[in-house]
This record gives C-alpha cells, sequence and structure tokens, in this order.
C-alpha cells in the first residue's frame, strides 16, 4: 500500500489519511532533491505533501491550491500526467519544474493549462518574492482577526527562519541578489541609451511637426491613458494623438528615463482598480515593457496560451541576454501590427467565409460539437491553400462544403491586415493538437490517425498518445488505392470507436476524400491536417518558437525542403498577396458598394 509523505521537518511520515486531510500543496518529486523547494512552500500553505510515484500521488486525494510537478518524479513530465494531476487533486495552479531546456516540451506542457514553467533555479531565485507578495495580497483581502492561517504562518516563519540563514544558503542569495543588481544596472545603461537616441532623433522632431499642425487645426498633441504600473499602481502615460502606430507610443520611451517603464518586461495594461489574484501577484512586481512578450505573440497570432501563462513564461525566462534577444524579435514583428478594433466572428478571403477565433473559442467549439455528437468537417487554409483554390474550383467548392475553416499562417494574417480584418489568432493544426488532446483526454473522446507514409501515423499515435494522454483508437497509413479500399479504411475507422478522425493527405486530397466520405464516417470531428504526423512523428522538425513568433517559419521550411517548398513559398506568397490585393479592390470594394 502506497503512503503519502508531509515534508515536515526530516521529511517525517504521517498517515496518509493525516496528510490528505491537511495537505494544501502537493510536490511531485524525489523527496532528495527538493528539499530547499519544500521549505519555500512551507512559508504560504498550511501542509506540503510530496509524492515521488503515480501510486502515491493517487494517495493524496483531497484536492490542493497548488501543485508542483518536478523532473524528479518516477514518471515523465507529460499532458497526461498534468491531466491526472488535475482529476486527482484539483490544484488551483499547476507549476511544473524541469532542466530541459526542450522549446516543443516546453511548449506541449504549457499547453496543458501551467501557469508557469521554469528551472529549478529560476523559480528558487524568485520564490521567496513569489511567496511574500502572494501572502501580502491576501492579508489586503482578508483581516487579520478572521484569517486562520495567521499564527500558523507566524509559526512557520519562526520555526523555519534558522534553517534559511545557513551559510550555503545566505551566499545563493547573496550571490544571486550581486548578479541581479549588475544585470539591472547595466539594464539601466542600455534603456537610457536607446531612450536617448529614440528622443533625439525621432521624438523630438515628431513633436516639431505636432506642434505646427496644432498652431494650424488645434488638434491636441497627446492623449493619455492609465495603465497599470509596478505593484499594480496606476500609472499616467502620454501617447502622440492621431497619428498613427507606432509611432504614437513614441512618449513612452521618455519613461525609460524615469525608470516607471522598461524597455523589455511585462505587457502594458489597462489598470483597473480591482486587486488580481494572490496567487499571481508577483507578475506585478515587474516593471511594464514597451517590448513584451505577450504583445510579440499577440501581434502574430501566436498567443495561445494566454496572456497570464505567458508573463510567467516571460518571468521564468528574464534576463539581460533574453531581453535583448525579445527586442530583436520585436523588430519584425513591427510589420505585422495592426490598429486596434473588434474582429468579426467571420473573416472573408476570397471567396471563403473563415472563422476567425482564438485557439480556446475553436476547441470549446469542437467540444460542444462532440458532446452534442453533431458531425462537423474542420478544414484549415493556408496561402498555398488558397493559392490552390483559386485554379481548382472543385477544390474551392470543397472548401465551402465544410462547417469550420480556420485561418492558419501569417501569409493570412498579412491578409487580414491589408483588408482591415484583423485576425484574432493563426489557428493551425499543428498548434491546435495539444489543446485539442488536452480537451479530448478530459471528456474521452479517441482520436484515429489516417494519412502519411507507412509508419509514420502509427509513430505518431503513440508519441501523442505519451505526451498527452488521449487515446488513440487506431492509425492507418495514406498510401492506400481511394477508389478501391476507401470502403476498408472506413469500416476500420467506424469499428474503432474514434471520435475524432485527423485526416493527413495534404491539401486538396485531404478535404475532397473528407467530403465525400463524411456521410458514411462515424466520427463526430473529421479534420484536415497536413503534414501534421510528420512533425509529431519526429519526421521533420518543427521550427524553433522564436522563429514561429515573428512570422518567418516559412523560411525554416525552405532550408529544411528547398526542393518542395521554394516554389510554394517564395513564388507562392508574393502571388498570393498580389491576389488578396486584386480581390480587394476588384470584388470586396465593389460587394461594399452595393
Amino acid at each position: 500500500m502506497y503512503r503519502s509523505r508531509a515534508i515536515e521537518s526530516g521529511f517525517a511520515v504521517k498517515k496518509n489519511t493525516d496528510v490528505a486531510a491537511s495537505a494544501r500543496a502537493v510536490i511531485l518529486g524525489n523527496k532528495e532533491r527538493i528539499g530547499e523547494l519544500s521549505q519555500i512552500l512551507k512559508r504560504s500553505y498550511h501542509q506540503v505533501a510530496l509524492a515521488e510515484t503515480a501510486g502515491e500521488l493517487e494517495a493524496v486525494s483531497e484536492s490542493c491550491r497548488l501543485a508542483v510537478m518536478t523532473d524528479t518524479f518516477s514518471e515523465s513530465l507529460t499532458i497526461g500526467l498534468i491531466n491526472r494531476v488535475r482529476k486527482a487533486l484539483h490544484p488551483e495552479q499547476i507549476i511544473c519544474l524541469s532542466e530541459d531546456d526542450d522549446q516543443e516540451k516546453e511548449r506541449l506542457l504549457r499547453s496543458g493549462g501551467l501557469i508557469f514553467f521554469g528551472s529549478y533555479k529560476s523559480f528558487i531565485a524568485s520564490a521567496e518574492e513569489i511567496i511574500n507578495q502572494t501572502l501580502t495580497v491576501r492579508q489586503r483581502r482578508v483581516s487579520y482577526t478572521m484569517d486562520p492561517r495567521k499564527e500558523t504562518l507566524k509559526a512557520l516563519e519562526k520555526r523555519l527562519s534558522g534553517r534559511s540563514s545557513t551559510m550555503k544558503s545566505l551566499l545563493k542569495r547573496i550571490t544571486f541578489r550581486f548578479s541581479a543588481i549588475t544585470a539591472e544596472a547595466l539594464a539601466r545603461v542600455i534603456e537610457w541609451t536607446v531612450a536617448l537616441g529614440v528622443t533625439l532623433f525621432m521624438t523630438l522632431p515628431l513633436l516639431v511637426i505636432l506642434l505646427l499642425r496644432k498652431l494650424f487645426t488645434g488638434t491636441p498633441l497627446f492623449i493619455t491613458r492609465t495603465i497599470s504600473g509596478a505593484h499594480n499602481k496606476p500609472l499616467k502615460l502620454l501617447r502622440f494623438n492621431k497619428i498613427a502606430e507606432p509611432f504614437c507610443d513614441l512618449p513612452l520611451f521618455f519613461e525609460l528615463f524615469t525608470g516607471r517603464l522598461a524597455l523589455a518586461g511585462r505587457a502594458i495594461n489597462e489598470w483597473q482598480e480591482e486587486s488580481q489574484k494572490a496567487e499571481n501577484a508577483y507578475i506585478s512586481t515587474i516593471k511594464p515593457g514597451i517590448v513584451s512578450l505577450w504583445d510579440i505573440r499577440r501581434t502574430t497570432k501566436t498567443a495561445h496560451e494566454g496572456q497570464l501563462a505567458t508573463e510567467w513564461e516571460y518571468i521564468f525566462k528574464k534576463h539581460l541576454f533574453y531581453d535583448f534577444m525579445l527586442m530583436l524579435r520585436a523588430l519584425p514583428v513591427m510589420l505585422y501590427s495592426e490598429p486596434g478594433g473588434t474582429p468579426p466572428a467571420i473573416f472573408p478571403l476570397l471567396g471563403l467565409q473563415l472563422n476567425n477565433l482564438t485557439m480556446e473559442e475553436a476547441i470549446n467549439l469542437i467540444a460542444i460539437n462532440l458532446e452534442q455528437k453533431t458531425q462537423r468537417a474542420i478544414f484549415f487554409v493556408n496561402a498555398d491553400c488558397l493559392n490552390k483554390m483559386v485554379s481548382n474550383q472543385e477544390y474551392f467548392k470543397t472548401l465551402k462544403s465544410g462547417d469550420y475553416i480556420f485561418p492558419d499562417g501569417i501569409g493570412v494574417s498579412i491578409a487580414g491586415k491589408m483588408l482591415k480584418t484583423p485576425l484574432k489568432e493563426n489557428i493551425n493544426g499543428t498548434d491546435m493538437l495539444p489543446y485539442l488532446c488536452r480537451m479530448a483526454a478530459e471528456k474521452n473522446f479517441p482520436l484515429f490517425l489516417l494519412g502519411g507514409k507507412p509508419g509514420i501515423a502509427e509513430t505518431a499515435g503513440k508519441n501523442i498518445s505519451n505526451n498527452y494522454g488521449v487515446t488513440i483508437a487506431g492509425t492507418a497509413h495514406g498510401y492506400f488505392d481511394r477508389e478501391q479500399e476507401s470502403d476498408r479504411i472506413i469500416k476500420s475507422i467506424n469499428n474503432s470507436g474514434a471520435a475524432i478522425l485527423l485526416v493527413a493527405f495534404g491539401a486538396p486530397l485531404q478535404e475532397e476524400w473528407i467530403a465525400r466520405h463524411r456521410q458514411e464516417l462515424a466520427p463526430q470531428v473529421l479534420m484536415g491536417v497536413g503534414g501534421l504526423f510528420d512533425f509529431y512523428s519526429g519526421t521533420i522538425k518543427r521550427a524553433p518558437r522564436w522563429i514561429r513568433e515573428i512570422g518567418f517559419e516559412w523560411v525554416y521550411r525552405i532550408l529544411q525542403e528547398p526542393g518542395r517548398m521554394w516554389q510554394r513559398y517564395v513564388i507562392g506568397n508574393p502571388l498570393f498577396l498580389y491576389r488578396v490585393i486584386k480581390w480587394k479592390v476588384f470584388t470586396q470594394n465593389s460587394q461594399e458598394l452595393t
């Protein structure tokens, strides 16, 4: 029989019932390697329980406020494990600590709804301040007379104060603080240099022009906005009035002199009087930045994790070099920036009606149809698909028969900017799969993978099942006679009990096969996914996240497969943009006039 361990003094073992009843935080990991982490968490939680194996995880069956997953646990960190933790413990927050710097694994785990993901070093270096900030916010909300944890917290602080003052711990704190002060000083020098250059060569000349405009037209120079500053305090900023993005934000660089803004930091948000959740209070201690990871991802329509998870990601990766690379990434991203506005639910493009949704909205829509057992055909279209559609009327008709059509790729995002129809997010099958699998695993909807070369779908299915905890009902390669053998494949799919069918024949073959046989197919969701299996089988490596964030994944694909991809992108992308301009001038404008 497995027993849970309460992390008390010396990791004393208690009975499982005692631990489960009082545990408010649970760590998944090896007790020999997480001692410092446990001591930090005990500053803000009544009890901290340890689970070293899957059996001990099941033993800690009561809900908790926080679950900390570490790579010292007996099982690998996967979406499947995250889902089991969520079902077993019902934690309010989940964090993951790992020394693995694999970006794809990090992206995979973040899709499971983690609040933050980082290394032990990055977490422990900031954890004390995070905990203190969390407690401060909680104390503002709950009076001392009504807080049943006040005396417990005092006792814990007193008991732990001796342990935290060891020479080793002291040296760690001194080293960290010295390096932090040095990095901050260097960052301030860089910020002042940038602010001086921008002010002299851009802000002041533009200010002179706007002064002349005011003399002749009376147009005010500035407008004000109130944002959430450091520690969630209201901060009033000036913007140039009635000029194009991003020039209206040039006055922000003056705030680098005052220190109220950083060159790189968390996203600038409008100030709201209500306070944030205590668990996320530490985010507000970071200064807002003119450049932020959230703004970069939002601009390139790749911010699928949501702002909160993105801000935590930035905090635990933040250092001087990372901020410098973030600023370099922001330069090409400026090309994709769009004026604010409410994106329409439907994005008309070249005669198609694309569904303009966020990733979360798309997954919720799919979940509703699965629960209602309503069959839906889902297609993704990128610039190459739309080029094929123009010259292939049958493909055009097939796409129009789809129930949902999602925009895929930076080319479609640029088209949205050109047509003044901003997209909410770039919804492609490769990015969608982790979120789709998370939902399917939680609701027990099996998947069937059809397509790819022999062995590819099978390998991809094993990887997907292991990583996401979703049931793979069956797989089949795509090298079969579609005229003679489709009936056999359809029978295999229907007998598997799959609720979701992923078809990877490539466009337009996959869409045409789905449209032709959808009445015979039992799964509720029929989805064309292109080369998805190649990525998830490991046959083809996907571009690193930072390349995708700046909209240059197509360059990476050309470098991988120049013989096959150069024509699609080097010729196809400009051709697509030409067709968008032509359609805008001769079709869209005439429709608007009528």
